[in-house]
């Protein structure tokens, strides 16, 4: 599906006052390292978790400050080697990137779901949760698609639904970005549980690597690993060509920031990045 509107240079999409940009799911590992881990439920102590909600509540507020920034409504903290929250990420995915993706949202009272949830807080985020379903029901791409096409001339029409069913068929794909380190490659195994299938890989850390995934429902996504930043300004600026071709191609971007990291100039810098890349039409 990924650069069917490529031409067009829309800038984002608005929930309430905030810019979002579109694509853009931004996940914060490894909170695992923040503090002791009750290993026996596979959560954190409450003294753990008092410090992982202070410090991802730090990052939020970082990430999504100023207007070339993410939305708090586009982030979400997990661990990925542990499996933690990662039902929270998938919805976050679902909700950020509906009108292109077709991640189904978790069900709140799902038992896989409520083993990471206290029973008191159930009610409350499933409230949320469908508080944030419906902001994003009216952006559904079939439904828009469908809204294009009835305003276009038979011969256009008929030309845009083959273009459109064509790439709807295709794989989903998604760009991983972050800098060494940040666990690109368990969150790809442990979010969308997936069986490695095909590799097309380009060896060396300076060029994208393409993984195929098969789901459990048997279609194929396709991971694209992209080179990670932070470095050097040199390599940096080098590496934004590939990320620009390369994810102007995506369905999904996933960045993923280290929760533990105490500088995230880097990751700030990259979020302007995509904000404007997505403003010019550029991804």
């Amino acid at each position: 599906m990924a650069g069917l509107f490529s031409n067009l240079k829309t800038g984002g999409f608005s929930i309430g006052a905030k810019t979002m940009i579109p694509k853009l799911v931004v996940c914060i590992n490894q909170v695992d390292n923040l503090g002791p881990w009750d290993d026996d439920i596979n959560c954190p102590t409450d003294e753990t978790m008092k410090i992982i909600e202070t410090r991802a509540k730090d990052i939020v507020k970082k990430l999504s400050s100023g207007s070339h920034s993410a939305s708090k409504d586009q982030i979400e903290y997990y661990s990925a080697l542990r499996g933690y929250r990662l039902p929270f990420v998938v919805n976050r995915i679902a909700h950020c990137t509906k009108a292109i993706c077709r991640f189904k949202p978790v069900d709140i009272n799902d038992p896989r779901v409520a083993f990471n949830m206290p029973e008191e807080n159930r009610e409350f985020i499933g409230q949320e949760l469908a508080k944030r379903r419906k902001k994003f029901e009216n952006l559904n791409i079939d439904s828009l698609v469908a809204k294009l096409i009835a305003g276009l001339p038979k011969d256009k029409a008929e030309e845009l639904q083959k273009i459109y069913t064509e790439k709807k068929a295709q794989p989903l794909k998604v760009g991983i970005l972050g800098q060494a380190g940040v666990g690109k490659t368990t969150t790809v195994n442990n979010l969308f549980n997936a069986n490695f299938k095909v590799s097309r890989t380009v060896v060396g850390t300076d060029k994208a690597q393409y993984k195929d995934f098969e789901l459990e429902d048997g279609s194929i996504i396709t991971i694209v690993d992209l080179p990670g930043y932070g470095r050097s300004i040199a390599e940096d600026k080098e590496y934004q060509a590939i990320y620009i071709q390369e994810l102007k191609q995506c369905d999904i971007i996933l960045l993923i920031v280290q929760a533990n990291e105490k500088g995230l100039a880097d990751d700030q810098y990259m979020i302007e990045c995509l904000y404007e890349w997505s403003k010019e039409g550029l991804i």
